[in-house]
């Protein structure tokens, strides 16, 4: 991270954006959201908390809170609920809300708050829902296809994912409660689900031609459940960074333990760019996902950034 921005109102102030409005995925509800709340209330914080059911009605949570006032709002859990509240701070066009900002608890089940380096237990990631340190980040905006023909677009604050990716991130999201098993039940479809096809990908300086067996528009370094797939991606430089797996699907499988630790750049079946612009078309249909959010229709697509427009607690 490059770029942080501190801010207090009055000396010492613990809470110089407000009281943390928690936001939880339905398994955050067993243990871990009256653990963060705990934590909070030791440091003299009383949260109010509420939880998503099911995780897709995060969205209208998240517009309720804003509506009574709320301008810091948490997601605590998956990636599904950070992906709704960024949709309700950023616009396409941008902020929404200009003086909200998010917080992050990921519970070691959200991509998002790993690229920001935020601990994983509810107890530490209380401590940095305190204070004044913001990070400000660049917000990806994508435009697609969607099934009835015409243009659709959305904001993502992490990654934009094409085929295999997208299916085995969006499969995650319901099942990183089952660890391993979870894991593997998500790539097995995945692969079930997903081909290899020819694509032309466009940047703002190169364009190419090769088979595409899936594609990371990354924001932040951290996809598909903590794997590092974009290790020199930045939030706060302006550009994305498009990791492209050419060959079968199986191989980005087979490559699953460096993709884990950023392990697999250079590779002459993975192709990394750096630009501010994005474009892909494929020859045959592949899944799009939004920061692990699939999304209805699918290529051609094109991202672009706004940049340093998500203030982010850190």
């Amino acid at each position: 991270m490059t770029t942080t921005e501190s801010r207090s109102r009055g000396q010492g102030s613990l809470l110089p954006y407000g009281v943390p409005y928690l936001i939880g995925d339905p398994a955050s509800a067993r243990r871990d959201l009256t653990e963060l709340r705990r934590a909070l209330a030791a440091a003299g914080v009383v949260a109010e908390a509420a939880v998503a059911r099911p995780a897709s009605r995060a969205g209208v949570v998240a517009e309720r809170a804003l509506e009574r006032g709320a301008r810091f709002l948490v997601a605590v859990g998956s990636d599904r609920i950070a992906h709704a509240i960024v949709e309700r701070l950023v616009g396409p066009e941008g902020p929404r809300v200009p003086d909200a900002v998010l917080g992050l608890v990921g519970l070691g089940r959200q991509d998002l708050a790993a690229t920001f380096g935020l601990p994983e237990d509810a107890t530490r990631a209380a401590r940095h829902l305190l204070g004044p340190n913001l990070f400000v980040a660049d917000v990806g905006r994508a435009r697609w296809r969607g099934p009835d023909g015409a243009e659709r677009v959305g904001v993502f604050a992490n990654c934009a994912e094409v085929g295999y990716p997208a299916e085995m991130s969006s499969r995650l999201q319901g099942l990183a409660w089952a660890g391993r098993f979870g894991r593997l039940a998500a790539a097995v479809g995945a692969l079930r689900a997903t081909r290899s096809t020819p694509a032309h990908l466009r940047l703002a300086r190169a364009a190419v031609d090769f088979r595409l067996a899936g594609l990371v528009i990354a924001n932040g370094q951290f996809s598909m459940g903590h794997m590092k797939v974009a290790p020199r991606a930045l939030p706060d430089d302006g550009r994305l960074s498009a990791i492209a797996f050419e060959g079968r699907p199986l191989t980005i499988y087979s490559r699953s333990r460096e993709l884990y630790y950023g392990e697999h750049i250079p590779h002459p079946s993975v192709r990394e760019y750096q630009s501010d612009r994005v474009e892909v078309e494929t020859a045959e249909p592949l899944a799009l996902a939004l920061d692990g959010q699939r999304m209805p229709g699918g290529l051609p697509l094109a991202v672009d950034m706004l940049p340093r427009i998500l203030r982010v607690k850190v």
